[in-house]
């Protein structure tokens, strides 16, 4: 964009250096046809004042004046319409940042490869945020467009019901005036063809009416229908731009927070990298010890100084790193052997019902999700909740049969499984 917008603007600067070109030719011919100095006036300006006023001189000015006029407009309208992106413009550029992140997760990982895997990441989503509001745009104009036609209908839905119902009580007037219709009691014939076609048409305007009627009532319920779909769908639009936004927030500061801690060395990288890895490696060879049912807020042990945090913990600071990584899976006991770490979901509701797994206060210093540490985890993604209290006792967030896990060759997998009686597990890691 940048770089069409510079040859934009040379282009203009070229066309204007022409132009400024033409004028002091001009003020040089007028100069030489009344062989006067071009000094000797008192300035380029009123000898090309004098040009301009001849005949001949104004068409020439017109015509450079005005494709000076057209190639502003032209340059201007076309960087106008260049930069506007279109739903595909965006569709397609959605697609090759797609592709770009498959192969760049396929390749070395590395610092630099790291970076430019976080800024396609920035790209791609502010592209989906974009693709977003676009379509957000549209489904208002949409549902302004129905609320025009559902209130047109409205209008001429009561007007159609206040004209049946006048034409309801004009027949029966009529049918009060006229009980019933025969040959016999009627003066004369052409009395009871009159009276005969009269309510004739009465009865087709009123079963027109009511056709119209009933088309109206079904267009106005189509039409409010379409207008709640429409609404629906602007609120789950409006739902994933605001997430689309937080994960956006989260991957820059997952890239600052890159060249940070890293000051853009390979070396320490991949240290942090290794420890990452190191964690989940840990936790999967950890030995199952025992198990036995516990109760909600009992505790299950103490939390230690191990996990991969920063800062690490150090003979200068022993306490830091110490922290609690919590996480909940739909797992159910008989179905352990098929656990996964990474099929947890999201705890919020599920610790708003039951509570937290450390006394207060606490801090939460690394959330679930796309966080500024992500990048280090093997799917750029943190599974779980880490936190941190000054209060080390680490209690069940509710009933069930807790299993307990050993690492014999390092305490970095000490951990928890606890199952819940309505099919969740909880898991507590990094235990004393």
């Amino acid at each position: 964009m940048i770089k069409r917008v510079n040859k934009i603007i040379t282009s203009i600067k070229h066309h204007i250096q022409s132009l400024r070109q033409f004028f002091v030719g001009a003020t040089l011919a007028v100069a030489r046809k009344y062989d006067t100095p071009v000094i000797a006036r008192k300035s380029r300006l009123n000898f090309l004042i004098y040009y301009v006023t001849t005949w001949q001189s104004r068409r020439n000015f017109k015509k450079a004046f005005f494709l000076f006029l057209s190639l502003i407009f032209f340059f201007f309208f076309s960087f106008s319409i260049q930069a506007q992106n279109t739903p595909g413009d965006i569709q397609n550029k959605i697609d090759q940042y797609t592709e770009k992140l498959i192969q760049l997760s396929k390749e070395k990982d590395t610092l630099s490869n790291q970076i430019n895997y976080l800024n396609s990441q920035v790209q791609l989503t502010s592209l989906k945020i974009s693709q977003i509001e676009q379509s957000i745009e549209i489904l208002k104009k949409e549902i302004i467009e129905l609320t025009q036609e559902i209130n047109k209908l409205d209008v001429d839905l009561n007007k159609l019901s206040s004209l049946f119902l006048s034409q309801v009580n004009e027949n029966y007037k009529i049918s009060k005036k006229i009980p019933s219709i025969s040959i016999f009691s009627s003066k004369s014939f052409n009395h009871f063809f009159e009276q005969y076609k009269y309510i004739q048409v009465l009865q087709k305007a009123n079963q027109q009416t009511m056709l119209n009627l009933e088309t109206v009532r079904t267009n106005y319920d189509i039409q409010k229908q379409k207008k709640e779909q429409k609404q629906e769908e602007l609120a789950n639009l409006q739902e994933t731009l605001d997430r689309q936004k937080k994960e956006l927030i989260g991957q820059k500061a997952a890239k600052d927070n890159l060249l940070a801690i890293t000051k853009n060395d390979e070396k320490t990288y991949q240290k942090l990298k290794s420890e990452a890895e190191q964690e989940l490696s840990a936790l999967l060879k950890a030995k199952f010890v025992g198990k036995r049912q516990v109760s909600k807020g009992e505790p299950l042990g103490i939390m230690g100084n191990t996990g991969f945090s920063l800062p690490p913990p150090s003979p200068t600071c022993p306490d830091c790193g110490t922290h609690l990584h919590f996480g909940l899976y739909q797992l159910k006991e008989e179905n352990l052997s098929v656990w996964s770490y990474f099929n947890d979901i999201d705890a919020q509701e599920y610790i708003n019902q039951y509570g937290w797994p450390l006394n207060n206060p606490f801090e939460i210093t690394q959330g679930r999700g796309v966080t500024k540490y992500a990048y280090l985890y093997s799917d750029k993604f943190h599974h779980g909740i880490d936190l941190v209290s000054s209060n080390r006792t680490i209690l069940a967030i509710n009933e069930g049969v807790a299993y307990f896990f050993r690492n014999p060759s390092s305490s970095l997998g000490n951990h928890v499984k606890l199952f819940h009686p309505d099919g969740k597990m909880t898991l507590y890691l990094h235990m004393q």
